[in-house]
């Protein structure tokens, strides 16, 4: 539902809802940075970093996309007296961030490139479009402008790289294993639990 629609009353969130929402939405937009950008490089695990030269460049450009939406998420993070920013940019409680982590451990093969890609990016994107459609423009305008811009790139990058990926070998059966374990842990993690409409 759009904002606006009927039945669809844009949320109210305390200053500690919204900040403990961006500070995690900068860890994650953070977290994938690091992942791409070790695949890209060959940090992650050795030479079979992304398995062609193609992905290799997907994943560094995915990299520097996700690299400038972290950094446009820490610009949201509320300022308080009192309170460092940089200790509200944090893993939501649960077991995503150990499933980002096996995630990472891997080479950035086309399977792992695959659950980022089949998984993480559209889980993401559907995050952001909760808040979206319960977002106040009021108090939330700049977080909005975020969430438009973080859902075209997420767009994008998840077209461009099932294109990339399509034929590859290990990409889809790699990436569905993978994934269906990022998928519980995004699910048990009740990520972003302030996403809701009030």
């Amino acid at each position: 539902m759009a904002e606006g629609a009927p039945g669809v009353a844009p949320a109210w969130r305390s200053i500690d809802e919204l900040a403990e929402l961006v500070g995690a939405y900068c860890w994650l937009e953070h977290r994938v940075f690091e992942l791409a950008g070790a695949w890209a490089t060959g940090g992650a695990g050795g030479d079979d970093v992304a398995g062609t030269a193609e992905l290799r460049v997907w994943c560094a450009a995915a990299s520097r996309r996700h690299g400038a939406l972290a950094a446009r998420w820490a610009e949201r993070l509320p300022v308080r007296a009192g309170v460092d920013p940089a200790e509200l940019v944090r893993a939501p409680t649960g077991p995503l961030e150990g499933a980002l982590e096996a995630l990472a451990g891997g080479s950035g093969g086309p399977g792992h490139v695959g659950a980022l890609v089949a998984t993480v990016l559209p889980r993401v994107g559907g995050i952001y479009g909760a808040h979206l459609e319960s977002a106040s423009p009021v108090s939330e305008g700049s977080v909005q402008e975020v969430l438009v811009e973080a859902r075209r790139v997420l767009a994008g990058e998840i077209r461009g790289g099932k294109a990339l990926l399509e034929g590859l070998p290990g990409a889809a059966e790699g990436g569905a294993r993978l994934g269906e374990a990022i998928e519980r842990a995004f699910d048990a993690t009740r990520v972003f639990p302030a996403v809701r409409a009030s």
